[in-house]
């Protein structure tokens, strides 16, 4: 004689799914926000690299200067720096960030969006009150900033000039502020601006 299963032998077998389920969900979840944390960081280090090659050329990190065009906004990081020392411009935007990078405004030039997740540090002002006009950059000034990892890690991750990665606690990039070499200002040390 076949007997079928209770409500209750119901009941429990789905309540075991779902804690099954759920514990899956975690761990899958924590694994994702890893993999995310890995390429934010390696984009990071990669932007670093460019900042160098741009110095390299120029004599000088990009400076960021954002000005009206007919075109558009432009003197951005990224548009600075792509396609010359940035050749894909998925390394700009955190995989994290929930607006993948368009806030808190849309930066168009040209009839093309230039997306934007990581803090940048040196513009024109910050050059002004913090280096006294001198944009040589001290080894541990940071220069990017990523704040998308709250959510799991509660972490800011922080470049450095000397491509050193900092995670610091969360809230604590809000003090952080760039760093420029004291010294001698000479002529060819000017920027316009």
């Amino acid at each position: 004689m076949r007997r079928g299963m209770t409500l209750i032998e119901l009941l429990v077998v789905i309540g075991v799914i779902a804690v099954i389920i759920g514990i899956t969900y975690r761990v899958l979840s924590q694994a994702r926000e890893r993999a995310h944390l890995a390429t934010c960081i390696s984009n990071l280090r990669q932007l670093v690299l460019a900042v160098h090659m741009y110095e390299q050329d120029w004599g000088t990190v990009p400076i960021e200067h954002p000005r009206k065009t007919p075109e558009g906004l432009y003197g951005y990081v990224q548009q600075i720096l792509f396609p010359t020392y940035v050749n894909d411009k998925s390394l700009f935007v955190c995989p994290d960030d929930p607006y993948l990078g368009r806030h808190p405004f849309i930066v168009l030039w040209r009839g093309e969006e230039w997306p934007i997740s990581y803090g940048y540090y040196i513009n024109h002002v910050t050059v002004r009150e913090y280096g006294k006009g001198n944009p040589r950059l001290s080894p541990r000034s940071p220069i990017f900033d990523c704040g998308f990892h709250k959510r799991e890690f509660q972490i800011d991750i922080i470049a450095r000039y000397d491509g050193s990665i900092e995670l610091a606690p969360r809230g604590l990039y809000k003090f952080i502020r760039p760093e420029f070499e004291e010294g001698i200002k000479h002529e060819n040390d000017k920027i316009r601006l």
